[in-house]
């Protein structure tokens, strides 16, 4: 056992410390090498000592909230991948809190059982708060960013709280894209609301939802690059549905869905993805930019 290993079960316990733990098991795409050290980290405080002592090493790590938008290289990654798994969430009045390692759905669920909407429209977008925060997640003409008003972070060293004007919020884009930072919790503002109603809102959302591919997935891969260019119709158009490489596929039920049909690899996934930018880019003279976010040494 080295120094940093030991270091990390004094902190976190050694159940939650894994060497070599295969990434396959941790992202909803099901691929992915190991990791060098997996570390499940139970409390707010451990997460920032251990932040500070690998940045002090100048030692990579990942915060990896649900796996949900990450494609892990099949040679895995060379660090310490973080795992959240501290939830908090608290009320005040038409604020609600949440910690980063609590899932959006929880978020959206307890602000139903307090008559609060506004987040009904990200019923089941499979995210922690830390992912949604970072990726400003969107759907259905909403985005997180219609509701975040601050954003506790740890940013070299110093914990501080940062407010929306700070955040630079766009289409599937935050500030932490270009300034890295350790996202802790976020606060959202909401609106009164009756419980049935709310209810009769995430019902019709997850209903919506039920037509997109229940295998193994990142959900969207491309981001939209304008108003009226809509990504799944156009690969559609372009006869790429079903477009296969070994296990990976264009999804024949969503095609701006790339599936797992069972063995993909993460060179599977590139080979497909890399094959429909080239031919929307051709066809069209857009590059399409993905939503994805890409952990390890990917070719």
């Amino acid at each position: 056992m080295d120094v940093l290993e030991n270091y990390l079960q004094h902190l976190c316990g050694t159940a939650n410390v894994k060497r070599d733990e295969p990434l396959a098991k941790w992202t909803t795409f099901r691929v992915g090498g190991p990791a060098r050290y997996f570390v499940i980290v139970e409390q707010k405080e451990t997460l920032v000592r251990i932040v500070k002592a690998l940045e002090y090493l100048n030692y990579p790590y990942f915060i990896l909230g649900l796996g949900a938008n990450v494609l892990a290289s099949d040679k895995g990654y060379e660090g310490v991948v973080i795992k959240l798994n501290f939830h908090k969430i608290e009320q005040n009045d038409v604020f609600v809190y949440a910690d980063a390692g609590a899932k959006l759905g929880a978020v959206i669920n307890y602000a139903k059982d307090h008559e609060l909407s506004g987040l009904e429209w990200a019923s089941g977008i499979p995210a922690t708060v830390g992912g949604a925060v970072y990726m400003n997640c969107g759907a259905f003409e909403h985005c997180l960013s219609d509701v975040v008003v601050m954003v506790d972070v740890l940013s070299h060293g110093e914990i501080k709280t940062l407010t929306r004007n700070q955040l630079d919020f766009s289409y599937r884009h935050s500030i932490f894209m270009e300034q890295p930072a350790v996202i802790l919790g976020a606060y959202f503002h909401l609106d009164h609301g009756k419980k049935a109603i709310i209810s009769a809102k995430m019902r019709e959302i997850l209903q919506k939802r039920q037509k997109h591919p229940h295998e193994p997935s990142a959900g969207s891969v491309f981001k939209r690059p304008k108003d009226g260019f809509y990504v799944g119709q156009v690969i559609e158009q372009l006869g790429l549905k079903g477009y296969t490489v070994g296990g990976a596929q264009i999804s024949p039920q969503h095609a701006n869905f790339i599936i797992n049909t069972g063995h993909a690899t993460c060179d599977d996934i590139l080979q497909v993805l890399y094959h429909v930018q080239d031919t929307v880019e051709k066809a069209t003279g857009v590059l399409l930019e993905t939503e994805i976010i890409f952990l390890g040494n990917i070719d």
